[in-house]
């Protein structure tokens, strides 16, 4: 792999012009990536930023520096990133605030039919003919110093972004596909500004749906328990307590350490949080019926769920040769159970429209839904 051009960024004095440039300048759309180590820790710890104008690309420490004023700067500006789930989370842990606009060429290449998870190296390849070297991609972001090999292959990954970025921008606003593309990033992307709240954590358990009400809520207090512990200490959230062993505890309730012991639970867990845990399910048994979550019903158990996913189905099929869109942009079957759940009212507090019936997707689906309703 060639050397990439860059300018190395790690002290106050390096970062003052590139402030000032970000500061006065119009806005400019920007090729931006993270590099981070995320290993068995709750949050992401952000071990380098990449920044490319089109002419410069900034490598940023961001264990040396004060980072706050230049996420200022960088939000007065427009964002270009791949598959950019994982960075955003990292940028609004850090800062709260993204740029003007956010473009996920991931989703653009999408839009063009090339699948929904397409990777940087195979999207680069396809859209410059350019065969990058992934060795690197295992390193750890947060040893230094950081190596040449290391500093090059994370400069290329802005330095190619935004000619591929330009490219299929000019691709998908040739066929009417650009709005769309950035309208669906934007959506994504406000997903990571919503914050995750522990008291409905009880509901990403797996075999949730199996308990009844009074078991939910004795979930629900553990479920709630572990998230922050998980927060406070940055661990990862399986690695404080297993999230099947909070079922069990929640199915079967023990009331003392042997009944504990009795659930299998490794060891570790019992050594460290045994005792915690029989307080938490005591406390949550003191619950009133008033207090207890709901049942979880799920969609697939309504009678007629088979025939109308299917039914969607073949909608999602119609839609996709009339308007040329591939059916795995057009949607995917959490967004027709979304649609579906909110059609038989499985949630009544919700009062917007699906996603199958808002923004790009709405004239394309709202009469054929219709029928089907």
């Amino acid at each position: 792999m060639a050397d990439a051009n860059f300018e190395m960024i790690d002290t106050e004095a390096q970062l003052a012009p590139l402030l000032a440039y970000l500061n006065q300048q119009p806005p400019l759309t920007l090729a931006l990536d993270t590099e981070f180590v995320r290993t068995r820790t709750y949050y992401a710890h952000l071990g380098l930023l990449q920044i490319y104008d089109g002419v410069t690309c900034y490598l940023i420490d961001p264990l040396s520096l004060d980072m706050q004023p230049l996420w200022q700067a960088l939000a007065k500006h427009h964002w270009v990133l791949h598959a950019f789930s994982e960075d955003l989370e990292i940028i609004q842990r850090l800062s709260g605030q993204f740029g003007l606009s956010v473009f996920d060429t991931q989703v653009g290449a999408a839009f063009l039919g090339h699948g929904i998870s397409l990777g940087y190296q195979r999207f680069i390849d396809t859209e410059l003919g350019i065969q990058l070297d992934k060795g690197e991609s295992r390193t750890d972001w947060l040893a230094r110093p950081l190596r040449a090999s290391q500093l090059d292959y994370a400069a290329l990954d802005v330095i190619y972004l935004l000619p591929a970025y330009l490219k299929i921008k000019q691709q998908l606003e040739q066929l009417d596909r650009y709005d769309a593309a950035l309208e669906e990033s934007a959506r994504l992307a406000a997903q990571k500004q919503q914050a995750n709240k522990s008291e409905d954590a009880y509901k990403e358990i797996k075999n949730a749906w199996k308990l009844n009400p009074q078991q939910l809520a004795v979930l629900k207090v553990l479920s709630d328990w572990r998230m922050k512990q998980a927060m406070s200490r940055d661990l990862a959230i399986n690695n404080v307590v297993h999230g099947d062993n909070l079922w069990a505890l929640a199915r079967y309730q023990p009331s003392n350490m042997e009944q504990l012991q009795q659930l299998n639970l490794p060891a570790q867990e019992l050594r460290i949080h045994g005792h915690r845990l029989l307080k938490l399910v005591h406390q949550a048994k003191q619950l009133t019926a008033s207090d207890y979550p709901q049942a979880i019903k799920r969609i697939v158990d309504y009678p007629d769920y088979k025939q109308k996913i299917q039914a969607l189905k073949l909608v999602v099929t119609k839609v996709a040769e009339e308007s040329g869109l591939p059916e795995d942009v057009l949607s995917s079957k959490k967004v027709l159970n979304q649609y579906l759940a909110w059609l038989w009212k499985m949630q009544p507090s919700a009062t917007k429209l699906p996603l199958l019936l808002t923004g790009w997707r709405q004239p394309l689906f709202a009469s054929h839904v219709a029928q089907e309703a």
